[in-house]
């Protein structure tokens, strides 16, 4: 089973290799678009796109009226283009059942295999997927075999967006230190659509202001809050015994309208990042066996000098009981994770 990455699959079709079908998956979706503006731009021109290019957006699971579809579009050639291009969206046909739908899925991808026999070279068809579940080998193998190619677009190395984002600000015909265009990489999550939105904000305030470039305190002042930022004072509040700081803290971040969920995952993510720190005792292998970018890798080698393992493995249960209490129905989300905060720093500020 050949699975291709971006840089591959651009390689192909800017040497004019085209398949009959992709199935794009994977986090960056700003790539991902890239290669569909590729595939549509290649077979159908800008006046013929209202009648050639079809896009079927599926809401849960694909229904057996949404295959019918797409093999009635396989069926009929394009009007005055080279190729029609079909573009499903979310079709769930290859990652794992919803509970209860497995018998429902089971017939959907038995009534899909038998429409891939209608690929053609007057079509192209492309789904576009969050991920796959790749124990689906049988499936899988018949898209290869009918020229249906797999491709996952995963997020782009540190050093590549760096380079990327000086590119942006060079188009503009400006400067951005190192220090800002790391800043934006790690508040973005490395998200190419996010941080090419922050980008535009940006160099626009640069220009309107008449500055001849972007340093961090630019990126701090338009740019979107730094959740990250604030996880790690966060923590260092509660390590110092701080409550009410913390309380303040995530006070500006719920402010902020940052849904309470991706303030829980991303703390608790934090706790078990700087478990990783403290183990490794390295910034290079941080980077290299946790998979974190070295802006965040030189952050938590610096927070971990106040902390001891044991802080870390107590931090870590206590997000351990927070979860189990709102999985339980024992505490409100909110109390759940104030309690947390509180009952962690008095805990900290009597060690002291």
């Amino acid at each position: 089973m050949q699975k291709l990455n971006y840089r591959n699959i651009r390689s192909e079709m800017k040497q004019e290799n085209w398949h009959q079908g992709y199935l794009f998956y994977g986090e960056e979706k700003y790539l991902i678009n890239q290669l569909i503006d590729m595939i549509i731009s290649k077979f159908i021109p800008a006046e013929m796109q209202d009648i050639d290019l079809i896009r079927i957006k599926i809401d849960s699971m694909i229904t057996s009226q949404d295959l019918l579809r797409i093999k009635q579009e396989l069926q009929t050639p394009a009007f005055l283009s080279e190729r029609k291009v079909i573009i499903v969206e979310n079709s769930h046909l290859f990652s794992t059942a919803e509970k209860g739908k497995n018998e429902e899925q089971k017939k959907n991808i038995a009534d899909f295999e038998e429409i891939l026999s209608l690929l053609n070279p007057y079509c192209c068809l492309v789904f576009i997927e969050e991920g796959i579940d790749a124990r689906k080998k049988s499936l899988l193998n018949n898209l290869e075999k009918n020229d249906l190619i797999l491709v996952e677009i995963q997020k782009e190395e540190f050093n590549v967006l760096l380079q990327w984002i000086q590119a942006q600000a060079q188009k503009s015909n400006l400067k951005i230190t190192k220090e800002a265009a790391e800043a934006l990489i790690d508040r973005c999550e490395s998200s190419m659509t996010e941080i090419r939105q922050e980008m535009y904000k940006v160099i626009l305030y640069v220009q309107n202001a008449e500055k001849s470039g972007i340093d961090l305190n630019m990126i701090n002042f338009v740019c979107r809050p730094d959740i990250n930022g604030n996880i790690f004072q966060l923590t260092e509040a509660i390590a110092r015994g701080r409550a009410k700081e913390a309380l303040r803290l995530l006070n500006i971040l719920l402010m902020n309208k940052e849904p309470l969920p991706l303030i829980r995952f991303m703390f608790n993510r934090h706790i078990k990042q700087l478990i990783c720190a403290k183990e490794l005792q390295n910034e290079r292998d941080l980077i290299k066996q946790a998979k974190i970018h070295p802006y965040a890798a030189k952050k938590l080698m610096q927070q971990i000098n106040s902390l001891k393992m044991s802080d870390l493995e107590f931090l870590y249960h206590q997000c351990f009981l927070s979860d189990w209490q709102v999985k339980k129905g024992l505490m409100e989300d909110r109390l759940s994770f104030e309690t947390l905060l509180i009952k962690s720093s008095l805990t900290f500020a009597n060690r002291s």
